[in-house]
């Protein structure tokens, strides 16, 4: 038995700040006249109670599987029913397009796509364009409160994005914070009671964070970040958040007129032309995949009073560290030089395990001596010049042979290959290779 009763509070169009009277100027961002008056109705209910916990039956999740093993992979082997994901990106990157390519991918029955962007004959366009399916739903509304009502028996809804999104109950502007954090939470509990799986679009700011309020990725389950490669065609998909699954996972994709690929083998365009100066073969982790990847070391005259050192896909103060150990342990000093790292593919990588062959390439560039492709390096170097590094190693040198590597510089280990291993246990040994 319900008890309504009315209750009204004021809410700044802005901030979201609240108050039970009305000020011309709000008091929490300065905006004026920005107050406007909610009525909310309130119920009283029988509260939940706790359970124990021996009492509360696990059953496994249920999750819907896409084809492709690499966006499933992503995910976290499949699309956990229940689940809220949330997709952001750059203006242009393809999360439309992405979220076409997933529809491709899953087999459920009942789809609804929510477009606060496009009309229906351009979505339609766009569809034929880059999508095989058609037998799916769409609708095309700004309002919470129309997606709220054609929810019932669907397998998965799309909301693409969730910042043209706004509601009947709550005048704030589209695409505030407080208009993103509410239309979330009120879909979140409409879709968490339902059981029903949702991918929201979302868009990122300037300086790459997810547009909206920080609360709204810690309302969803998962957050994935799809972002195009240095200004090409080749767009990755990686997970920051995910609660079914790592953190860690990657894939790559190609964009062309016909939609999105998926690239199978991201080692593709790593090792092409890698005989060069300055260029080493070596193979990170990203979650469960291996990538054999190439890192390239540029060391140069400096034109100017302060050298530069410039680091792309690798953490700067971890290549700090390493000149500082070069510097210390191996004539070559590099002080007073530019210097440039990178890594192949558009990859930004927080792997240890790469510490020796960045050695290798800016020695490789310091010593003007290229290294032959049939040649790869592992291992993590320390402050006193050690090379060691355990890190899914086996996982690696298989990878790593199976791409046409035939000899590895490494830490001590007790694998068993038919690859030649050369053991490194301190970088002054990198002296007699190059």
């Amino acid at each position: 038995m319900f008890v309504k009763n009315q209750k009204s509070k004021f809410i700044c169009r802005e901030c979201g700040f609240s108050s039970l009277k009305w000020y011309g100027k709000c008091p929490e961002c300065g905006a004026w006249e920005s107050l406007v008056l909610i009525k909310e109705e309130s119920q009283s209910k029988d509260r939940k109670k706790p359970l124990m916990m021996e009492s509360i039956i696990s059953d496994q999740f249920q999750s819907i599987q896409l084809k492709d093993k690499n966006l499933n992979r992503v995910f976290g082997n499949g699309i956990v029913k229940g689940s809220i994901m949330l997709i952001a990106g750059q203006p242009g990157a393809g999360k439309s397009t992405l979220a076409l390519k997933i529809i491709d991918e899953i087999d459920a029955q009942s789809i609804l796509y929510v477009s606060g962007e496009e009309s229906e004959k351009q979505l339609k366009i766009r569809s034929e364009r880059v999508s095989k399916r058609a037998n799916f739903d769409v609708l095309v509304t700004n309002c919470v409160e129309d997606i709220k009502a054609n929810l019932d028996k669907r397998d998965i809804i799309i909301i693409d994005s969730i910042q043209t999104m706004n509601s009947d109950k709550f005048p704030g502007i589209q695409g505030s914070p407080t208009t993103v954090k509410y239309v979330t939470g009120e879909l979140i509990e409409e879709l968490k009671t339902k059981s029903i799986p949702a991918i929201i679009i979302g868009h990122i700011t300037k300086d790459g964070a997810v547009a909206g309020p920080k609360t709204l990725e810690h309302l969803v389950d998962s957050v994935f970040m799809f972002d195009r490669v240095n200004d090409s065609d080749i767009r990755i998909l990686k997970s920051t958040k995910n609660r079914f699954g790592s953190t860690e996972e990657a894939v790559l994709l190609k964009m062309d007129e016909t939609g999105l690929h998926v690239i199978e083998n991201m080692d593709a365009m790593d090792l092409s032309n890698s005989e060069n100066i300055g260029t080493i073969l070596s193979c990170t982790v990203q979650g469960s995949m291996p990538v054999a990847l190439q890192i390239q070391a540029l060391v140069a005259i400096s034109k100017f009073g302060f050298p530069q050192r410039v680091a792309t896909g690798i953490q700067i103060r971890r290549m700090q560290m390493l000149v500082g150990v070069i510097d210390k342990y191996l004539d070559v000093k590099i002080g007073g030089m530019d210097l440039f790292v990178n890594i192949s593919s558009g990859l930004s990588v927080n792997d240890p395990m790469l510490d020796l062959p960045i050695i290798a390439a800016i020695v490789s560039s310091f010593n003007n001596k290229p290294i032959k492709n049939s040649i790869g390096f592992l291992g993590e170097v320390g402050l006193s010049g050690e090379v060691y590094g355990r890190r899914m190693l086996e996982t690696r040198v298989r990878h790593l042979e199976k791409v046409g590597i035939n000899e590895l510089y490494l830490p001590p280990n007790k694998l068993n290959s038919k690859m030649k291993f050369n053991i490194i246990r301190n970088i002054k040994e990198i002296e007699r290779v190059i």
